[in-house]
């Protein structure tokens, strides 16, 4: 049976850890965060899922184990670690589009992504969902997933303003979930460039006939009734608005979640407000917002933001 996946795509600090766990708090969606960190962050790693308990002990990922391979004793971790190192990388994106091209690397990438498959088909089946939502968000694991057998695969194209992306990553973000307790950080030069590169990448899916869907965050926030619904039903699960998770206009009610690695917003339940984070435009020096510019902005352009000294709140 083929196993329906919604695929959140998009720079990291875009809001992809916030939409994944929205969509995965709707009856009939299981959302399990970054899925491609699994082997590294979970089988390797023992860290803590999103339930606040270490992978190997979490019962919900032990039932998954099992259900693919009768447990994760029986993985052979460094094989996949090296399938995986030698697919999943942006490096190897033109090979991800036309694999065929070199036959070493398309016998890698269909040993990893049956591999995969077992692992998508045993969430379905211990969750007892109906689509399952991978937040992987990058753009050699998009391109990987499209081989990936036995899946019914919907692309979420997730864009967030690059100034918004941008002076996130400037950003000190406690998680305990990091070696050294913070999430990396980056200059806004470098993270304008990644801006650019990964969404055209990204945008390049469509050419390939992917199912693709655009939604930007700002968008989302200020319609999440609206643009909750879109996903829904992109992922090809009717439902009424009535059915979804929001309490009033501004917050959402998130469940406990098993996702995978991401930022600590993955470990809380409970109400969670929904809004943009626009300190960039008082805390980004006038200089670093024209760089931003002159670097993103075609893809500015492109997504219909409009440029840093207009209001890019949300569009309304």
């Amino acid at each position: 049976m083929r196993v329906p996946v919604l695929f959140i795509a998009g720079l990291g600090r875009s809001g992809s850890t916030l939409i994944s766990r929205t969509v995965g708090a709707v009856h009939g969606f299981c959302s399990v965060g970054e899925l491609f960190l699994l082997w590294e962050h979970g089988v390797r790693r023992n860290e803590m899922c999103g339930c606040g308990v270490r992978f190997l002990d979490c019962d919900f990922w032990r039932s998954v184990g099992k259900e693919a391979f009768g447990g994760w004793d029986n993985v052979d971790i460094d094989e996949v670690l090296e399938l995986h190192n030698s697919i999943v990388r942006t490096r190897y994106v033109p090979l991800l589009i036309l694999p065929q091209a070199v036959p070493s690397f398309q016998c890698k990438l269909k040993r990893y992504t049956e591999i995969m498959s077992s692992v998508y088909q045993a969430i379905r089946t211990v969750s007892g969902c109906d689509i399952v939502v991978d937040s992987s968000k990058t753009p050699a694991a998009a391109y990987m997933i499209r081989h990936v057998p036995d899946i019914d695969l919907r692309i979420v194209h997730l864009v967030r303003s690059s100034y918004g992306v941008c002076y996130s990553h400037t950003k000190i973000v406690r998680n305990p979930n990091y070696g050294n307790g913070f999430m990396r950080r980056q200059t806004p030069t470098r993270t304008a460039i990644e801006w650019m590169c990964l969404n055209l990448t990204l945008d390049a899916l469509g050419f390939l006939g992917e199912p693709r869907m655009l939604l930007r965050y700002e968008d989302f926030i200020a319609r999440p009734r609206t643009n909750l619904q879109r996903m829904i039903t992109f992922a090809g699960e009717p439902m009424g608005t009535e059915e979804l998770p929001f309490h009033g206009e501004n917050h959402v009610q998130l469940p406990r979640s098993h996702s995978i690695a991401g930022n600590p917003m993955r470990n809380r339940t409970g109400l969670e407000p929904l809004a943009v984070d626009n300190a960039w435009r008082t805390e980004l020096p006038q200089r670093t917002k024209r760089i931003i510019t002159a670097l993103t902005g075609m893809g500015l352009a492109r997504y219909k933001y409009p440029p840093f000294d207009r209001n890019t709140a949300c569009a309304r």
